[in-house]
């Protein structure tokens, strides 16, 4: 309590004195004395809020969105501070300026990328610890044996070179019941060709199994197959087989073996052949080879190169089923009229699938000429790349593929392989050792300019130019939006209807 009773301060409490100066027609006296030390800001604060009764809101504008100042770049509120000092501002307008520039390029560039689509290979190889077996199809490089040939042409002019001229031509088509018991006839089997094959020291039919394969350009061929995996080896092969002739063939008639690799699941034929979906290996008459072979996976992208591919599991044998069609009516297209309208004869190597159940051999050369179409003797490769150019059937997607890596060969005196197999010095024999890579290739085909990349690169280069991120476009949306409809507004005030 103060001396004349009045209530004093507390001790350690804080009194401030707040003076108010003369306003017309407001008091003086004692408030002026008691206020006078406010200073002219404080004095001017307290005289609105004392207008507003200190109860009462004060009326704020709306808002109009995000101002240019308010964006997140970095910068940019300084460039609007009138506080600050010009150069500062100047600089920094000048900076923002230029990246903003620079940022208009690079998204540019980024946008015809994208815009330019186009597809990129990638290469990798991996190593594998087990080891698939490719499928090995073995075919016979004279297609038909001499002795058979022989006996169906006709007597006093059979003649082994004229049939590796004129074919079927030169047979005596009476002399067998149709042209499915010759081809049966005169193919060379399995054994015929091959006395030994080996995996791993196991032989090929305890582990395997073998399936005939015919062909018109290769006759009948053998398919050995395993789901036998092998391990790595440095020089020594995990597959070896060797061949033998027994037919009695001059000198010059001997025209080798051949061998192909090929997927398990992909059964040998002629389109096969030719798509060059196959690795081989001709083995010549007292040769022995050593073939070093790497797998190949190629995926490719459904809408990518070329016409697309079939994402489909039996995409392949629907590619040789659509080629075969295509191909048949490409040559039906092109064969001249014919004034048997007849049903058509069966060939060999065309399935029996493709014919109706109640279609026979064919019977004379006639027959077979217009049911082959007149390719009997054959299809080279540029008449079947004319013939399937217009074919709309799409390769698979996955596809594997044996390539050869290194390949080796040496006449037969020059090993020990009579030592082994003495009965084979009087006769032509043929080797091949196969040695399987423990590295695949993977070869995948991608996009040159995902989406992914493309909002990869636009944020990273908003980063880099603004320190912002894709948000920023919103932003900077946003602010155009409303810096349009606040001044459409304005309009609207100030030209009243």
């Amino acid at each position: 309590m103060g001396p004349e009773g009045e209530a004093g301060p507390r001790s350690g409490s804080t009194v401030i004195s707040i003076v108010l100066p003369d306003r017309p027609g407001g008091p003086a006296g004692p408030e002026k004395a008691a206020l006078g030390p406010l200073s002219e800001d404080g004095v001017k604060m307290f005289r609105e809020r004392a207008d507003h009764r200190w109860t009462g809101t004060e009326r704020r504008p709306r808002s109009a969105g995000i101002t240019v100042d308010q964006l997140s770049i970095t910068g940019m509120a300084l460039v609007f501070n009138p506080a600050a000092f010009w150069l500062r501002r100047a600089i920094w307008l000048a900076i923002i300026v230029c990246l903003l520039v620079w940022l208009c390029v690079q998204l540019r560039l980024c946008v015809l990328r994208l815009t330019e689509g186009g597809t990129v290979r990638t290469w990798s190889r991996r190593t594998v610890t087990d080891i698939p077996l490719p499928a090995v199809t073995v075919c016979h490089g004279n297609r038909f044996k001499k002795s058979v040939v022989l006996r169906h042409q006709p007597a006093g002019a059979a003649s082994w070179p004229s049939w590796h001229r004129l074919g079927y031509q030169t047979l005596n088509w009476s002399s067998f019941d149709g042209l499915d018991q010759f081809y049966t006839e005169a193919s060379y089997g399995w054994d015929d060709m091959v006395f030994f094959c080996m995996v791993n020291g196991s032989n090929c039919t305890d582990i395997g199994t073998l399936a005939s394969a015919p062909t018109l350009l290769n006759g009948l061929c053998t398919t050995f197959n395993t789901n036998v995996t092998v391990t790595r080896r440095l020089v020594s092969a995990q597959l070896m087989l060797g061949f033998h002739e027994l037919e009695p063939l001059d000198e010059f008639e001997h025209n080798g073996w051949h061998v192909y690799l090929h997927p398990q699941d992909v059964h040998f034929n002629d389109f096969l052949f030719l798509s060059g979906l196959t690795a081989s290996v001709k083995v010549f008459g007292n040769r022995l080879h050593e073939v070093k072979v790497f797998r190949r996976v190629t995926e490719a992208l459904p809408n990518g190169e070329g016409k697309g591919c079939s994402t489909e599991r039996d995409a392949l044998y629907d590619q040789q089923q659509c080629l075969g069609s295509c191909m048949m009516e490409s040559m039906a297209a092109g064969a001249p009229p014919s004034a048997d309208q007849g049903p058509p004869c069966s060939v060999p190597w065309v399935p029996r699938t493709a014919y109706p159940p109640d279609t026979t051999s064919c019977a004379t050369m006639e027959e077979l000429s217009a049911a082959s179409m007149d390719t009997h003797q054959g299809v080279d490769e540029t008449a079947f790349l004319a013939w399937t150019a217009e074919c709309r059937c799409a390769p698979p997607c996955r596809a594997d593929q044996y390539q050869l890596e290194e390949h080796e060969k040496w006449h037969a005196e020059e090993t020990s392989i009579y030592l082994s197999f003495p009965e084979a010095r009087n006769a032509t024999i043929g080797a091949v050792m196969l040695r399987l890579s423990d590295v695949e290739e993977l070869v995948t085909e991608r996009e040159a300019y995902s989406a992914d990349a493309f909002i990869s690169d636009v944020g990273g280069n908003l980063g880099l130019m603004l320190g912002g991120s894709l948000l920023t476009f919103v932003e900077i949306v946003d602010c155009v939006i409303a810096s349009c409809l606040s001044r459409r507004e304005k309009r609207a005030r100030a030209c009243p209807k």
